[in-house]
């Protein structure tokens, strides 16, 4: 089961993973094994808690949480393994995951990757559908490719902190088609399977941070 830490002291850090426009993630050692620790910036926690009622870092573990623990879907999930929310340090830990992100692993191999990796998308989207999870924030960049002990392939979802679009609806209009039923809950994540493959934004904006 995760924690919420009091510290992070016993984290060693070994380098830096990336960083993006809300958090920083760095590679940690904790209790001899391999972490990911994601260090929120004070303007994402800021608009998070203008959204919604929890802390940004509590938010993105017990929505991890909920994806790990339901059926069948720890097979696809990066286990959460804890938190901090203190001295107003905001941060989120979760297992490191060894693989390449989805878009760099399709393109590196032009496209010539098993189908049976697709599949595995879809059904990992069947999966979280199956328990009421919405709005995956499923994106070639926020799945990792893992391979099995086997060899195979496997899709792995690593980011929750996108708040779904039917708890917090982006405009009246998809909340009054959401109310309605008009919209299903289902709707956000077929589509953005349907396009999974078309890298055309991805593109655009790994072009501008080169730049």
């Amino acid at each position: 089961m995760g924690i919420e830490f009091t510290t992070l002291g016993d984290v060693r850090i070994v380098g830096k993973l990336g960083e993006g426009g809300r958090s920083t993630v760095y590679h940690g050692i904790w209790q001899d094994r391999e972490v990911a620790l994601k260090v929120y910036k004070p303007l994402a926690v800021e608009r998070h808690a203008r959204k919604h009622s929890q802390n940004l870092a509590r938010y993105e573990y017990l929505r991890n949480r909920a994806f790990y623990e339901a059926h069948g879907l720890s097979r696809y999930v990066a286990e959460p393994l804890g938190y901090l929310s203190t001295s107003g340090i905001f941060a989120f830990m979760q297992e490191k995951l060894d693989g390449e992100l989805y878009y760099f692993y399709f393109r590196s191999r032009n496209g010539t990757v098993p189908p049976s990796l697709f599949r595995h998308v879809e059904r990992m989207v069947e999966l979280c559908h199956k328990v009421g999870l919405y709005d995956i924030d499923l994106h070639p960049m926020n799945v990792m490719v893992v391979e099995e002990p086997g060899g195979e392939p496997v899709p792995k979802l690593f980011d929750f902190n996108l708040i779904p679009f039917h708890v917090h609806p982006p405009n009246k209009l998809v909340g009054l088609l959401l109310k309605t039923g008009l919209m299903s809950l289902e709707a956000r994540d077929l589509r953005k399977l349907r396009n999974f493959h078309n890298f055309n934004r991805v593109e655009a904006k790994l072009l501008k941070y080169y730049e």
